[in-house]
């Protein structure tokens, strides 16, 4: 099987772009692949830097820089770069010699053997991922699948990694679908354009991957009992100085891989004050929510004082923070049970959290 790795950055991400594409060439075992960094909006001392970390460490990794970005990546809004666009474009940048075209994003770090990745049964689907679940058991779903116009037991895939049977996606036609639809309904993809897109282009027709393969943060942060595949730090990275204890081997790891090189310093040092501002802030996210719903309960009028809404409505963002930590447990566990065909497609995928039955809408309830 012909196998591409490929991660995307801009200058700014960088650095963990060449960390990430080490810790697949790290865990590739026996798997034969070839692996690529697709950049814009790099110079070209980045982009030597660049060659210069992967050729010090015998990485045959080629650097792609394609030629159509100022002319047709537009970003919808501020708050993602153009990088963040570019998976949208692969079937401009890759033809149909390769069987397997396996997306990771910057932020990830892998560590597990890839090959089970790379062996994914797609079940006759262009692309397999894992379930973006922090939508699930926060009830944000609803807002997407309505604002996505998907269907309103739609489950929604993350689009961090991605495993794509390449020739299947390149006859679907799933890319351009998705470039259309960010072109017309820009106002429905704003909180995350091309992971939106890509929901939208691949509706049905994807197969839902272990959610161990695309860990993300919310989950590492609650303390989930699974072992992760990948590590995927979706908010506070490991070279902030604002990054949560549970990120001190990582950023170790980081700093090990980049110290002789120009990216040296990217890993910020952490004082005591920044660690206990990280600890603070995760804390406001753990029970902010659960403060809020108790001066509901107790007291609205100071809800009014401080013009906080006194009941949570799906025509805005919920809280981020899950209700609870069985809520996570369980979760996670049936979509390791669905990845695995134990059980049928479970639609929709927050009906395996307490309350649902009842109906008890998850973030309002």
């Amino acid at each position: 099987m012909k196998t591409a790795f490929v991660t995307v950055t801009d200058a700014g991400y960088l650095p963990a772009a060449c960390c990430q594409l080490k810790s697949v060439s790290d865990h590739l075992g026996d798997v034969a692949a070839d692996l690529f960094l697709v950049c814009c909006d790099v110079s070209a001392d980045d982009v030597a830097n660049a060659e210069k970390f992967f050729a010090d460490r015998n990485m045959p990794v080629r650097i792609l820089l394609p030629n159509f970005v100022d002319e047709r990546i537009k970003p919808i809004n501020r708050r993602w770069p153009r990088a963040a666009y570019l998976r949208l474009y692969f079937d401009l940048i890759f033809d149909d010699k390769y069987d397997r075209l396996i997306y990771l994003d910057a932020d990830t770090r892998v560590r597990s053997p890839l090959a089970p990745l790379v062996e994914t049964d797609m079940h006759g689907r262009p692309v397999a991922a894992v379930h973006d679940f922090i939508y699930y058991l926060t009830g944000n779903i609803r807002r997407r699948r309505r604002e996505l116009m998907l269907k309103i037991d739609a489950p929604y895939l993350q689009s961090g990694v991605m495993v794509f049977d390449w020739p299947a996606t390149l006859k679907d036609g799933a890319l351009a679908r998705a470039r259309k639809f960010l072109e017309d309904h820009p106002e429905g993809c704003q909180e995350a354009p091309d992971q939106d897109a890509l929901n939208a282009a691949f509706e049905d027709k994807w197969t839902p991957i272990d959610p161990r393969w695309n860990l993300h943060e919310t989950y590492l942060n609650f303390g989930g009992r699974l072992t992760p595949y990948l590590e995927h730090y979706t908010s506070t990275k490991p070279w902030s100085k604002k990054r949560p204890a549970r990120w001190r081997a990582a950023a170790a790891w980081y700093a090990n891989e980049l110290r002789d090189t120009a990216w040296a310093d990217f890993v910020k040092p952490q004082t005591v004050v920044d660690q206990l501002t990280s600890r603070l802030v995760f804390l406001r996210f753990r029970y902010g929510p659960k403060l809020r719903d108790a001066i509901a309960g107790k007291a609205p009028v100071l809800l009014g004082v401080l013009k906080v809404p006194v009941t949570r409505s799906d025509d805005v963002e919920l809280p981020w923070a899950p209700r609870n930590r069985k809520d996570v447990e369980d979760m996670t566990k049936a979509l390791v049970a669905e990845a695995a065909q134990s059980v049928p497609p479970i639609r929709p995928p927050e009906s395996v959290l307490d309350g649902f039955a009842r109906g008890n809408l998850i973030g309002l309830a």
